[in-house]
Formats: C-alpha cells, structure tokens, sequence
C-alpha cells in the first residue's frame, strides 16, 4: 500500500511538472496571469495561407527554417537597397520623395508562429466566400496615389486602410491617411503591421485596457455584464466586454461603425462591421509570450466564421506617443499638391481651367 501511495505521488509531481512547464507564469494580485506590460506582435506568418498547403495549419522544419532565411534575406536586401539611397536620391531628380526608411520597420519575430497562415478556419486558412451584394474596396496602386481615371472603383464612406479613392476631399482619403483609425494594429482583430507592432496591456479587477503604439486608440473594457451604450450608438471599437475563462482572458465585441470594414488587408477592405461580432483571446504561454486569437462572426458579409491565431512576445522597453504625421496638418499641403498638378495638366493640355489652391 505504502508503495502504491509512493508511485501515485510519484506520478502526479511528474503530471504536475510537465502541466506547470507549459502554465509557468506570474499572475496578478487577483490570482489572474499577469499580462501587464507591453507587447510586440511581430508575425511575418501571412494572413492569407498560400494554396499551395492546402489545408495544412503548420510548416515543416525545412518550410520554416526557409522562412527564416527568407525573411534575414529580405531584411539584408532592403538594407542593401538604401546603402546609397541618398546619392541616387540626389543624382537622379524625382517627383517623389518616397515615405519611411527600412530602419523604421522591425520584422524579427519575438515568438515565432508555425503556421502557414494566420487564419487557421476555414480550414483552407483563407477569406470565405462574401455574400453577394457586399462591398469590396481597392486601394488605388501606388503610383497612382489619387486614383487618376478610377482605376478602382469609388466606393463612399471610404473604409480602405491605404491610399485614396480621390484627391478631391479628405473624406475619399483612407482610414490612416486622415488618421482616423489604424485598423491594420487597432481593430478590430490586432493583425501586425511592418511596424509599431506594439501595445501595452493593463488588466485591473474592473477593466482590461488595450493600447495599440500606432494610432493612439485605447480600448478600455469593463470585466461582466454592463449596461452599454444603445444599440443604435456604433463607434470606431465597438462596444467590448470582457471575462476570464480559466487562465483565458476573452473580450467579446459588437456595435461597430458602418464606415469600418469587416476585413482589412494592406491593399483591400471587405464588407462593414456594424452587425460584425468580434471575441478575442489572450493565452499566456510562459512569462515571455502571448497566443492572440480572433473570431469574426459576419455572416452578413461572409459565409462563414473566420478565426485566426497569432503570437505576441514580452517588449524589453516602452511604446511612446504616436502622431499622425504631427497632427494631420500635412493634409493641407496633400490637397494643394493635388490641385497644382491638376493645374499643371491643365496648362499642358492648353485647357483655360484653373484649379482652385
């Protein structure tokens, strides 16, 4: 009996072992894991998982060490790239400037995800089928930064995440042109971008607050059922909800505005939001890493749910203020360039027309 009893404890310390390897984190003054703090969500995994894998959620050790290496490759082909871009720069006269250096962006991942795909349902780990009558916005391509001749089609209230429909109002403007909403890391799922890939967590008794660097949006979420505002009152992050289950925080999500989309992707907006439901996951995975997961329930614009997973790792070091291009006063000055080439073709076309500056 004495022996029985020994093996029994035996095997639960080893059971118990192997449980709290997996579950070995701190937790909060109200017996919750301790998420505090700031995060990065670097994920070069793509949203989209590529046909090629079919229905296949992970890669291989040879896939992922080629992702790897790609992804190092990639980052020494940029760095290549600017070694003397302001020689060229200089040398060869442009009418535009270009944007960010690669030294802005960051694209190491601090904890690695496996899959091939973010979204990991459906199982083909790809967008479903949209209903039909849903609107899909374009943005523009870049060289054709307003749109010229409507090579996409103008689709009002704009919900694109990048360019312009037009350059004739800032409401054709995009969402993070007119630093309205950043919904490429702000909502309504947290989906990384090439950088700022960075929020911080604060979790109290009452309320989890949620603060993305890039566009300075905090989502403050009360803990339990609260009376919200009216169903008829949609905001930019919607109306959330919070609740622990077990070690699980979930945030569930509804009242979004109608000028959101349901789906952003860098280049495409699919669907509206405001009849969207969102719940979000936070699963601590030791003291140094987070699995995020999202589920988008639509079936208004899509045929079926869409649930991704990605990883957010422990940010050695703070977020600091975010500004839109330092007030958005820069859209000014977008708007009056708009017009001076509007006047230049003008004249080039010997049209008397003048634009308005």
């Amino acid at each position: 009996m004495k022996k029985f009893f020994f093996l029994f404890i035996v095997v639960l310390l080893v059971i118990g072992t192997v449980y709290s390897q997996e579950n070995l984190f701190l937790r909060d003054e109200f017996g919750n894991p301790d998420i505090n703090g700031f995060w990065n969500f670097n994920d070069a995994t793509p949203f989209e998982r590529p046909k090629r894998f079919g229905t296949r959620e992970f890669l291989s050790s040879i896939e992922l060490e080629e992702k790897i290496k790609n992804t190092l490759g990639a980052e020494k082909a940029r760095e290549r790239r600017e070694a003397d871009l302001s020689d060229r720069v200089i040398a060869t006269p442009t009418s535009n400037p270009g944007a960010y250096n690669d030294f802005w962006s960051d694209y190491e991942d601090g904890f690695l995800n496996t899959r091939t795909s973010i979204i990991v349902f459906p199982e083909d780990g790809r967008i479903p089928a949209i209903r039909e009558g849903v609107s899909t916005q374009l943005s523009p391509p870049h060289a054709n930064g307003c749109n010229t001749n409507n090579v996409v089609s103008v689709l009002r209230p704009v919900r694109i995440s990048f360019g312009a429909l037009s350059c004739d109002r800032p409401e054709d403007f995009s969402l993070a042109s007119r630093c309205l909403f950043f919904p490429q890391t702000t909502g309504p799922y947290i989906k990384a971008n090439s950088y700022n890939n960075n929020i911080q967590i604060v979790v109290t008794n009452d309320y989890v607050v949620l603060y993305s660097e890039l566009g300075n949006d905090p989502r403050i979420i009360p803990f339990g059922a609260r009376p919200g505002p009216h169903n008829e009152i949609d905001t930019w992050t919607g109306n959330s909800t919070a609740r622990w289950d077990d070690d699980v925080l979930v945030v569930e999500t509804k009242n979004f505005s109608d000028k959101l989309a349901s789906i952003f992707m860098r280049m495409i907006a699919i669907g509206s939001a405001e009849d969207m439901i969102l719940t979000e996951k936070f699963t601590k995975k030791g003291e140094g890493a987070l699995v995020y997961e999202f589920v988008i329930s639509d079936p208004g614009t899509f045929e079926s749910k869409i649930h991704g997973i990605t990883h957010f790792s422990r940010l050695d070091g703070v977020i600091y203020e975010f500004a839109c291009h330092e007030g958005n006063y820069a859209f000014a000055n977008i708007l009056r360039a708009a017009r001076l080439r509007e006047l230049e073709q003008n004249i080039n076309s010997g049209s008397s027309k003048k634009a308005d500056i």
